[in-house]
């Protein structure tokens, strides 16, 4: 029987060890990338969810096939038929997830009352400068989705400053 454990202990971490070998340093580098992205995420997040309205918020589980895109048209209809205002969704969801490209379903997600927040002209300078800050990360992105997403941030950017004036 010790013979037994010994071997299959053996034969688990030799096993671990060829996984481990096989990982590619792309794949490493990768990995790198996307906790650097995260952490970059993270940091505007700590820096502008003091300028969050939560009040009115509603909750949604994401479901297979989800975007956090076809989330934001779904929940700001009348307001964003582009679906570019999902920051404002990211920045109440930062807890559950840093990179709006990683969603994943069963996770949920804050749905912040839009008008209490972008629409509040007191608040537009606010959610300005965090639109603007979140296009520096997406500069770091080299996603095809990043690549699309990043001049409508600084559209945004630009008419939320406009309707703080």
């Amino acid at each position: 029987m010790k013979k037994i454990v010994l071997l299959l202990a053996s034969l688990l971490t030799l096993f671990g060890m060829v996984a481990c070998t096989s990982t590619s340093t792309m794949d490493d580098s990768a990995r790198k990338k996307q906790a650097a992205v995260n952490k970059a995420f993270d940091q505007v997040y700590s820096t502008h969810e003091s300028s969050l309205v939560l009040e009115g918020a509603k909750y949604y589980q994401v479901k297979k096939g989800d975007t956090l895109t076809s989330i934001t048209k779904k929940f700001y209809a009348g307001h964003d038929a582009n679906g570019y205002y999902f920051p404002l969704i990211m920045l109440a969801s930062h807890n559950v997830v840093s990179d709006p490209e990683l969603i994943t379903p069963g996770m949920r997600l804050t749905i912040p009352d839009f008008e209490k927040n972008i629409n509040d002209k007191s608040k537009s300078q606010q959610f300005s400068a965090y639109f603007r800050d979140l296009t520096e990360v997406y500069k770091q992105k080299d996603t095809p989705a990043a690549a699309d997403i990043l001049p409508h941030l600084f559209e945004i950017a630009d008419q939320l400053a406009a309707q703080a004036q």
